[in-house]
């Protein structure tokens, strides 16, 4: 049996989930719009005709940025459940084309231990999704401890995409480097959060994917064990060589390549028929 070609980085929203963030006042949904990334038959048609020049046999959806990481517990659970459920439905209609990551009512924990159960027992999620922060509180927050428990407990994989906050730093937000700049910024802060506190040596069977190749990680493994000490102690369960830690993530083990694809700067692009494929792949474990 051939390996599948599983391409873990692909973004589907459809206008009635924008919708729904946008009356809760989530102001950045324009971003995700009309990129050929809803549920729409021409969008699906468009999508699997370029997985097909590919060479991607499947694809795991993930809502985020658009998270449903919201202040009111309600609003969540509801855009939570219904993005999930919205997945399986594609799911069971296109078994052999895609697998989806679980979204999650955050930073409500209760809540988001619920829908996770829910999603990975009954509705066939492979794992859980998150953006690099939550309503800005860093993921090595001990609040989401429990989630990590138990996504340990079940081996289950936590997928890490870029907030879109642009590392919380006017400096690439109000220089129009957001996604550009900020989001590997972005993957590598909240990568390194996780490392220092000590998070992948206490969940070792939680498996992590880091956006964008984990940002800079790759580049920097020398200095993240030169500097430790000098900066960065920490507690007892700090990693003694973060660069050893780091390489217990999957930083996407993929080439920089994003779904869905972004138009070429070179001119307008009309159509989604005019837009380059540049998929974000990678080999998985995952079958069908």
């Amino acid at each position: 049996m051939s390996a599948l070609r599983i391409d873990v980085h692909a973004h589907l929203w459809t206008v009635d989930y924008l919708d729904r963030l946008e009356r809760l006042g989530k102001a950045d949904t324009g971003t995700q719009r009309e990129l050929c990334a809803d549920a729409t038959e021409a969008d699906l048609d468009h999508r699997f005709a370029l997985m097909d020049r590919a060479g991607i046999d499947l694809q795991v959806l993930s809502v985020a940025p658009q998270s449903p990481h919201l202040p009111g517990e309600p609003e969540a659970v509801a855009l939570a459940r219904a993005a999930n459920d919205s997945y399986a439905e594609l799911v069971a209609r296109f078994p052999g084309r895609f697998r989806a990551f679980a979204a999650l009512p955050l930073p409500h924990v209760d809540a988001a231990l619920h829908e996770a159960t829910r999603a990975l027992d009954d509705v066939g999620a492979v794992g859980v999704g998150v953006t690099t922060t939550v309503l800005g509180r860093t993921l090595a927050d001990p609040l989401f401890h429990p989630v990590y428990e138990e996504l340990d407990r079940r081996g289950a994989v936590l997928c890490i995409h870029p907030s879109g906050e642009g590392a919380a730093s006017p400096l690439i937000t109000e220089h129009d480097m957001t996604w550009m700049v900020g989001a590997p910024v972005e993957d590598t802060v909240a990568i390194m959060h996780l490392i220092l506190a000590g998070l992948p040596a206490r969940y070792p069977r939680m498996r992590i994917l880091a956006s964008h190749l984990g940002g800079a990680l790759p580049l920097l493994p020398h200095r993240l064990d030169d500097h430790l000490a000098l900066e960065s102690p920490g507690p007892p369960n700090s990693p003694r060589w973060p660069s050893a830690a780091s390489g217990t993530t999957r930083s996407a083990m993929c080439t920089d390549r994003h779904w869905p694809p972004r138009p070429r700067p070179s001119g307008p692009v009309d159509s989604c028929s005019a837009r380059t494929s540049r998929t974000r792949t990678t080999r998985s474990s995952y079958g069908p």
